[in-house]
């Protein structure tokens, strides 16, 4: 054990000169100066803004017209206010208003962040049980992953001390 421990020291140390020594290489006079920034480019134009929104304004002053149509009315009909406006209520996975699990999957709750995620997503979706059973799968596969790596961790270090 003792010979382990030196040796594991001994490497950390090495460890610790290395970066220590790239810092020092690296660390250079700083001379150069700070580009100078366009200010426009943060401020609002409304106009663009407008000219950029106004399909989908129209889209809405329709609707607020109309009521009870919905997209695949409007689909089934050939709207051109339509034509550039997908029917995707999340795009790219984001989380709709309702989603208690802020568009995580229930298995990634309980694998990330164990038996505390699994409790999460029994308290979060009001004992839901098929997503709880979900989050208790994630967190039985990272555990039986963290036995797997320490039992490994304690016959390697065994065969160090023998």
């Amino acid at each position: 054990m003792k010979k382990f421990l030196f040796k594991s020291l001994s490497v950390l140390m090495a460890f610790v000169l290395l970066v220590a020594q790239s810092h020092i290489l690296s660390a250079k006079p700083l001379t150069a100066a700070i580009p100078s920034m366009e200010e426009s480019v943060f401020t609002l134009d409304q106009n663009a803004l407008d000219a950029a929104l106004s399909e989908l304004n129209e889209l809405d002053n329709y609707l607020a017209q109309n009521e009870g149509v919905t997209y695949s009315d409007l689909e089934a009909a050939g709207s051109e206010l339509i034509t550039n406006i997908s029917d995707i209520a999340a795009p790219m996975g984001i989380a709709q208003d309702g989603d208690p699990l802020l568009g995580i999957p229930p298995f990634w709750w309980g694998c990330v962040l164990g038996w505390v995620g699994w409790l999460l997503v029994y308290v979060l979706t009001d004992k839901d049980k098929v997503l709880t059973k979900q989050a208790f799968h994630g967190c039985l596969i990272s555990s039986a992953i963290s036995v797997a790596f320490s039992v490994v961790y304690w016959v390697v270090l065994a065969g160090e001390i023998y």
